[in-house]
């Protein structure tokens, strides 16, 4: 074996390792700066928790004549092809940034009394997010708004919960 094989290997071995530590020593939190910025490599595993409300991204936008568009729900479908079995980056794209979403609820759901919302990393993540959204839509909008529900499993989105609106945002 090469090095650089070698240290895959260890890298790869130590990684399970974090994971199965961190299985093992569940009942304590970890927290910290670095740990936090290390999240993304970690899936958001709290779909396991219950069957209940899921957050999801509403994405609107305004012309130039002042009129607001419907409310857009960003809801990632991944589509299925035998080639993407082993490589699909575009679908881990689309998980990837649901994931994102997900940690946004839950930052919002601990978030300190008295901290404001828009100096979370999530926030402004989940802003660009919501930026690319609008950008892809074929009308030329001036002015966008973004907003994060607690969609109903199975029900329409109009039975949805509103968590966080941004406010009224120029377009580029």
């Amino acid at each position: 074996m090469t090095r650089l094989q070698i240290l895959t290997v260890v890298l790869v071995a130590g990684y399970f390792v974090v994971v199965l530590i961190s299985l093992v020593r569940r009942r304590r939190v970890l927290s910290g700066r670095w740990l936090f910025l290390l999240r993304s490599f970690f899936p958001n595993w709290r779909f396991y928790h219950g069957f209940g409300h899921q957050p999801r991204l509403f994405v609107r936008s305004a012309t130039a004549d002042g009129r607001w568009g419907p409310w857009q729900m960003f809801m990632p479908r991944a589509r299925w092809s035998a080639a993407e079995l082993f490589h699909n980056p575009g679908n881990n794209l689309l998980l990837a940034q649901q994931n994102l979403v997900d940690h946004l609820s839950f930052d919002v759901q601990t978030l300190p009394d008295g901290q404001d919302v828009r100096e979370l990393v999530t926030y402004r993540m989940v802003s660009e997010l919501a930026r690319t959204l609008v950008d892809a839509q074929p009308m030329q909008a001036t002015h966008w708004q973004f907003e994060m529900r607690l969609v109903p499993p199975l029900e329409d989105a109009d039975e949805s919960m509103a968590v966080l609106t941004s406010p009224v945002l120029a377009a580029a």
